[in-house]
């Protein structure tokens, strides 16, 4: 496929009723997982990481009755699965006719003809401090790819991009990395509306081979014939920025595999909107091993890993199940990681707005949040009413059995909505993060940050050991003053510079850091000397 295409379409993104978010997450989710004959020998277990990650055959679309697209849309029992027909081509005759459409497409680069839906920029910086180094586009993987189609409201889909960002080394020394943007969506025949559930984006370093030699199982970023990509570390600390023009029907939460992350959202037209993600890469633990039989019949439950008397060989880092994962292997492994990786991804989540008035605003990204645990919940931080509360798990060493996974959480949070759920004016906030397991303990957090800037509160919490804990963050500010009837409330003061201290306080073994322009201990807890 060449860099340069020339057709265009005008794409119009419709929004997903609320009922649909949790529907479609779960089938997104299944995506993720995996599951094979009985036949096969050994029982391979495998959490992975992202959708994106792996070499890809490239987009996929299927032609949908319309009638199903339409109980998709109303939130009713469909029968996609069974009826779906894959389209070799748009113009298939299963595909050419007027039919509903299920895409799962690669995104291309933006160019003066393609300007709906596609990768606008890259760049990468060779370490934390360094300034980020624009990179350019050398080409796509050889794999399928569907052309546009305007009357149909049919975007154009590409495959894996590959960028290189001259002298900008990754840990193998290349300065070669690869792009890959999914699109996964129905498009609705009657109305040439393409929904849009989930986008997920992934950079990905990689180290190009080429030769007859090359096997799928060694070529583990993509593959283009006889050139292969295998998929290599980021260098520590390394940063990495990619817009991309995504429909402005995505709004709620990003889930990301990143650290101290900042983001913008402009307008770009009517349609869309220019997302601007710019975050460090993070190192993840890893599960990938084989089991035999025996070692699986030795669990504590084998058949949760022999759903209807099939193996279940993988899992996504986001699937609800992928906590009860953790827990069922982490004896067998010696709560050991098997391996790990470094990597830079985001994706859309559900938002969990529930009733919660903080959340109607279902025009813009309300927060990211952001973790390198080997398994995370599906879905936005769940506010209880005094806390924003998110589940992680983990095993608890690195693959040498000794050194301990240390944890990363950044919570990145609009600071309107940040302000209503607590009921709080305009001036400085404070936060407290705790870190609580299922025993009832709770662990100190070796290193916090709270910043505010261009709309956006930004925490951080990193140091903390896994099993499957509860990340909890509590803010404190000044409450608003609840005007009496007849009365209009006074104007909020304007925020004033300010800066933050760190106070640790103890309660009997337990430790935690209170981070606030005066820090104090809670009650029952004293300072520590």
């Amino acid at each position: 496929m060449k860099p340069d295409i020339t057709e265009n379409v005008q794409v119009r993104a419709g929004r997903w009723p609320r009922g649909l978010v949790a529907l479609f997450s779960v089938f997104a989710l299944f995506l993720g997982s995996a599951l094979a004959t009985s036949a096969d020998e050994g029982h391979r277990l495998m959490i992975v990481d992202a959708f994106s990650e792996g070499v890809s055959s490239g987009s996929e679309i299927y032609a949908v009755p319309e009638e199903q697209v339409q109980k998709i849309l109303k939130n009713e029992p469909n029968e996609i699965q069974s009826v779906r027909k894959f389209c070799q081509s748009l113009s298939s005759p299963e595909c050419a006719a007027q039919t509903g459409l299920s895409l799962r497409i690669y995104l291309p680069q933006c160019t003066q003809t393609v300007v709906n839906y596609c990768i606008e920029t890259l760049a990468i910086s060779p370490s934390s401090e360094a300034p980020l180094q624009a990179g350019s586009l050398v080409g796509y993987t050889t794999a399928r790819t569907y052309p546009a189609d305007v009357t149909r409201g049919i975007p154009e889909s590409a495959t894996t991009s590959r960028w290189k960002v001259p002298g900008v080394l990754n840990k193998a020394g290349t300065d070669t990395y690869a792009v890959k943007v999914l699109l996964d969506g129905f498009l609705s025949a009657t109305s040439n509306s393409l929904y849009v559930f989930q986008v997920s984006a992934l950079i990905e370093p990689y180290e190009e081979k080429s030769g007859s030699a090359n096997t799928d199982s060694a070529c583990t970023s993509w593959q283009s014939g006889t050139a292969c990509g295998v998929r290599k570390d980021f260098v520590e600390g390394q940063k990495a920025q990619l817009s991309v023009r995504l429909p402005n029907s995505i709004t709620g939460w990003l889930h990301g595999r990143l650290k101290g992350a900042a983001i913008s959202v402009e307008k770009f037209d009517n349609n869309q909107n220019k997302v601007t993600v710019t975050a460090e890469n993070v190192r993840v633990p890893e599960l990938n091993t084989l089991f035999t039989d025996a070692q699986v019949d030795a669990l504590a439950n084998p058949s949760f890993f022999r759903p209807n008397g099939r193996k279940w060989n993988s899992v996504n880092a986001g699937n609800p199940a992928s906590l009860e994962w953790v827990k069922q292997l982490a004896k067998p492994l010696n709560d050991r990681a098997t391996g790990e990786h470094t990597t830079w991804s985001f994706s859309t989540i559900p938002s969990n707005r529930g009733n919660n008035k903080c959340f109607e605003d279902k025009t813009e990204l309300l927060g990211v949040v952001m973790t390198n645990s080997l398994v995370y919940a599906p879905s936005a931080p769940e506010f209880d009413g005094s806390q924003l509360n998110y589940q992680v798990g983990g095993l608890h060493f690195q693959p040498d059995g000794k050194t301990p996974n240390l944890g990363t959480y950044d919570l990145l949070i609009k600071s309107a909505t940040a302000r209503c759920l607590y009921n709080f004016t305009d001036a400085p906030l404070s936060a407290t993060v705790s870190v609580t397991y299922a025993d009832g303990g709770e662990q100190k957090i070796a290193t916090t940050t709270l910043t505010e800037k261009n709309g956006w509160l930004h925490l951080g919490a990193y140091g903390f050991t896994f099993s499957s804990p509860v990340l909890r963050v509590k803010l404190s500010g000044v409450p608003k003053a609840i005007p009496k009837p007849n009365q209009k409330a006074e104007p909020a003061q304007q925020p004033q510079p300010t800066k933050n201290y760190t106070m640790t306080c103890v309660k009997g073994k337990i430790t935690k850091k209170v981070i606030s322009p005066k820090p104090m201990c809670p009650t029952g807890w004293k300072k520590k000397k």
